[in-house]
Order: C-alpha cells, then structure tokens, then sequence
C-alpha cells in the first residue's frame, strides 16, 4: 500500500516536471507581442529545458549519498513549495518582461523535485514505474493547452503547471515525506569526500551540446532561409549522437543506453509533429504509456525499442501523422506505447542515470530548430508538409542503433567488478 501511495505522489510530481520544462510559456500572444519579447519566450523553453536536465541529475546524485530516503522526499517538497511561491508571488509583482527569468526558475524547481523522486525511488518497482509513467506520459500527450485552458493572457506562463496542480503534488509529498521518514537504505560505508560527478558531467555534455547545436542551426536557418541546409542538419544531427555517446560512456554500465533512446525518442516525437489534443485523451495516452510500461517490464528488447522509434521517425517520413484523424489517432497511440517500452526497456541500475534519461526527453532536438512551420509547436500558422524533420528524426534514430551497438559491445553484461565496488560507488568505467 505504501509503494502504491509513492507511485501516486512521483507519477504527479514527474507530470508537473515535465509540464514544467515542455510548456513554461504560451505562444498564444505570438501576434500581440514584441519580436523581442517573443524571442525571449521561445529560447526560454529549450534553455529552460537544459537548465532543468542538469539540476535534475545533480540533485539526485547528491541526494543519492544520503542514507536516509526522507532527504530526497524532503527535497521534492521544498522544490515544489519553491514553484508555487514563484506562481503565487510572481502574478503579483511581475511585469511581463520578467516572465523568461521565472521561467527558469521554475525549470530549476522542476529539475530539484525530478532529481530528488528519481533518487528516492529508482530502486524501488512500482514507484519507479509510477514515476515513468509521469514522465513519459506528459512528454507523449505534448500539447496540453486544452487541458490547461490556456487562454490569450501572457501571464498564463504562471498557470503552466497550474496552481492546482503543485498544490496537489505538494499535499502527496508530505503524506510520502512522512511515511518515509524513519526509512533507511543500508549502504556500504563510504569516504566522506565522495561525491560522483560523472553522471553531472554527463549531463551537463548531453544538455549544452543539444542546446547549442539546436540554437547553432536555427541561426542557420534564419540566416539563410532559402536554402535546404542538408549538410548543416547532418553535422548538427552528428554532434547529437556524439554529445549522447560521451554521455552513455559517462555513466556506470549500459546505463548509457537510455540516453540513446531518450535522444532518438524526443527527435521522434519532434518530427511526429505537436498537434493539440482535446485534454480529455491525456488519460487515454497516459493508460497506452503504461501498457508499453508493462510490455518493455515482461519482454524487454532494445533492439526492438529502436526498431519502433526508427518505425515512428520513418512514418513521419512518408506521411504527416496528422493527414487525417484515424491516422493522427492511431499514430498518437503508436507513439505512446513506444515511450512506455522503452522506458521499461532501458531500466538504469544507477538511480541519477534514470534521471537523465527520463529528463532528456524534454530537451530540444535538431527537428525543434527545423523551420517546419506545420511541425513547430511555437508558430500559429501551417505550411505544405515537409518530410525533412522525420528525416532528421531516422538519421538519429539510426546512430542512435550504431552507438548501442558500440555501448553493448564495450560493455557486456554480467562484466566482473572489483571486489567491494557497488554500482553506485564505480560510475564509468571507461
């Protein structure tokens, strides 16, 4: 019963996370603002984004060494009661000019309560799989201005997680910081210097080279927007596998391997476009993430997992998902069990790396720097289809295959350890 109730508390608090860092501003003022103020809204998400990511991994590492799992509990909580004074006070003393800097700060709050949930419940199967589910579910369903009720008011951004929502977040995190409180974890004795920095390492790589490699291309396209910019768009596509290949090699294991899927998911999804969705389905989405949950938990296949992300980018290839209503449907479902595979597929040993993988997937991608106006999440008009971002998204998907490849090559399962050392003590072992 009590795994059930932690289940509950991380599954909100991964969905008010990811609602966070995927929607911490409305573009719906596009055509009453400044070009300056609009900029500064749009380079906020992915920045915010990568801002979060790299809070997120090093709460968590840092949590990690406690022995005691109310520390993490108690952190969320703190990070969540952060997030709701910025709400509350920011809509009483701010302009709309100071929207881009309490959007990073809720990033960071948003990455303290995903780090310290990823920390205190990663070792643990159902509140694992809850917090998963609230990941991966919100990073699927996307577009959740229906459901939110965004409405035209530019400080709608402070409604993005609404208030409701982290209030009732922060109402489960105190009965679960409460239940957890005289828990302990029995660790092998540690130095008191010890604090791994590889998985920060790793993500502080994965998040500033996708972020400037995306915010590099967009400048390319902007600078010269009649032309196709194929070859910039394959070495920004490289430098993504590369960023995510120093990544996986950073963390402990084959831990590595759910950064490949996480960064070839997201350009997936990026291609598969961001069409809004009536705020009823999220549950419907919701309910397939977890049926792929439950598939990837009983018959685990990576092989399988990148065989359905490239099947995804390749369909948004041929074809815009959204051609029709069956096929966006049908799509949307494909897309959601996929997630959920793959996140029960990929099942990091080392709590801070799940954390990563699972964060990941809400950073940019090549395909959010396409100039696809039918694909971009941020402009209100649409143009003719363009299969240039599924394009992407398969080279991706397909270095992504080649580097898991290498990683399973590297490191083979059941590889003997040192005698004493623990998969949280040995974090890289290149």
């Amino acid at each position: 019963m009590g795994d059930a109730f932690d289940a509950v508390t991380v599954f909100f608090g991964a969905a008010v996370a990811g609602v966070t860092l995927f929607l911490p501003v409305t573009f719906s003022t596009v055509r009453d603002s400044t070009p300056y103020r609009i900029t500064n809204l749009i380079n906020s998400v992915p920045r915010g984004a990568a801002i979060g990511v790299i809070v997120a991994v090093a709460v968590a590492v840092i949590v990690c060494t406690a022995a005691r799992p109310a520390t993490a509990w108690l952190t969320a909580l703190l990070g969540a009661v952060t997030q709701l004074v910025n709400h509350i006070a920011g809509e009483q003393v701010s302009s709309a000019d100071m929207l881009t800097t309490q959007n990073y700060i809720d990033s960071v709050c948003a990455g303290v309560v995903l780090g310290a949930l990823g920390a205190a419940v990663l070792r643990r199967a159902l509140p694992a799989a809850g917090l998963a589910l609230g990941g991966a579910g919100f990073f699927v369903f996307s577009d959740l201005s229906d459901l939110l009720n965004i409405d035209l008011d530019p400080y709608a951004v402070l409604e993005t997680p609404p208030r409701w929502l982290i209030a009732v977040l922060l109402v489960l995190l105190v009965f679960s910081t409460m239940r957890n409180w005289s828990a302990t974890v029995d660790q092998p004795p540690r130095p008191a210097i010890e604090l791994p920095i590889t998985p920060i390492l790793a993500a502080l790589v994965l998040a500033l080279v996708i972020l400037a490699v995306t915010e590099w291309l967009t400048k390319q396209f902007s600078n010269a927007p009649a032309i196709d910019h194929a070859v910039d768009i394959g070495l920004a596509a490289a430098a993504t596998i590369a960023a995510a290949t120093v990544a996986a090699m950073l963390l402990p294991g084959r831990d590595g391997a759910a950064v490949y899927l996480a960064v070839a998911l997201t350009a997936a999804a990026d291609a598969f476009g961001y069409v809004p969705r009536p705020g009823w389905s999220v549950w419907g989405m919701v309910a397939l993430t977890a049926i792929g949950l439950l598939a990837g938990v009983r018959m685990p296949s990576m092989t399988l997992a990148v065989t359905l992300i490239a099947g995804i980018a390749g369909f948004a290839v041929l074809t815009p998902p959204d051609a029709n209503w069956l096929l966006f449907t049908a799509s949307s479902a494909v897309l959601a069990l996929t997630a959920g595979y793959c996140c029960a597929t990929a099942r990091p040993r080392y709590a801070p790396s799940g954390v990563l993988a699972l964060s990941a997937l809400y950073l940019p991608s090549v395909v959010t720097a396409l100039p696809d106006t039918d694909k971009a999440w941020h402009t209100p008009e649409a143009s003719d289809y363009n299969s240039t971002p599924g394009r992407a998204a398969l080279a991706i998907a397909l270095g992504s295959a080649v580097g898991l490849a290498v990683l399973y090559r590297l490191r083979p399962r059941g590889r003997p350890r040192a005698s004493g050392s623990t998969p949280d003590a040995a974090l890289a072992d290149i």
